[in-house]
């Protein structure tokens, strides 16, 4: 009995002794996720639910590509974002509520190339200028080379650029009101979903969408594991940020 005791106290003390030596990397996320998307999430990352901000409309309001942008590693933030961290590169913009106010952190990364528009901030420094303001919101990135978007012009863009971006209509992504509930606004694909560790994690049920299966085989032309959350709504969420 006594070595039973030791071993399961030393397995114990040795489990959480590792778990405590893993840091677990950050995620930033609207609020307004889900629980089934939370704990699924909460596996991988120190979740840090972002709240809703008075300074732009209700359903981007916790958006984090509304607020940060990540380029090469390094996390920039507007100096009014909800949560900063020391890490964190302050940028020059404010985000505002009226449309372009509300879109300079809104660009995107794929391999060397920083997607923009002309309303980006200077601190991002893009090298690829496109018409859509809501860059970040349009393009889920899938790997250094690939991704899906919502903007015909983008796909354009890109493709010219040697980058696979695979077009995709899309209507039954929803956008939330500050508590939770659908409003009348259509979201986007990138604001639906997040790439990590070769997962494609789908906000919501992919059998939802009509364009299941042209993100599908991009998935799979990607190799990407797809993770979804069965019989429910999409939702637009405004992606992730991972630090």
């Amino acid at each position: 009995m006594e070595i039973k005791k030791f071993c399961k106290e030393f397995f114990c003390e040795a489990f959480f002794d590792r778990k405590a030596k893993f840091k677990m990397r950050n995620l930033l996320i609207d609020g307004r996720i889900r629980d089934i998307e939370l704990d699924y999430l909460s596996k991988y990352f120190a979740v840090h639910k972002l709240p809703s901000s008075d300074e732009v409309y209700e359903e981007i309001s916790a958006h984090s590509d509304i607020f940060y942008c990540k380029i090469n590693d390094k996390v920039i933030c507007a100096p009014n974002a909800p949560i900063k961290n020391n890490n964190f590169i302050i940028g020059i913009s404010e985000v505002k509520k009226n449309y372009p106010n509300d879109v300079p952190y809104n660009a995107c990364q794929i391999g060397n190339v920083i997607i923009g528009s002309k309303y980006t901030d200077k601190t991002i420094n893009p090298n690829i200028i496109v018409k859509q303001g809501y860059v970040k919101c349009s393009i889920c990135v899938t790997s250094t080379k690939s991704c899906i978007t919502t903007d015909t012009g983008i796909c354009k863009i890109l493709n010219n650029q040697g980058i696979d971006a695979t077009y995709i209509m899309e209507k039954n992504i929803k956008l939330l009101d500050k508590a939770g509930k659908p409003t009348q606004m259509q979201g986007f694909i990138g604001g639906a979903s997040m790439v990590f560790d070769d997962n494609f994690i789908l906000f919501g049920d992919i059998e939802k969408l009509e364009s299941k299966e042209k993100i599908l085989k991009h998935i799979e032309k990607y190799k990407l594991n797809l993770i979804n959350f069965k019989g429910l709504d999409v939702n637009d969420y405004g992606g992730g940020i991972i630090y």
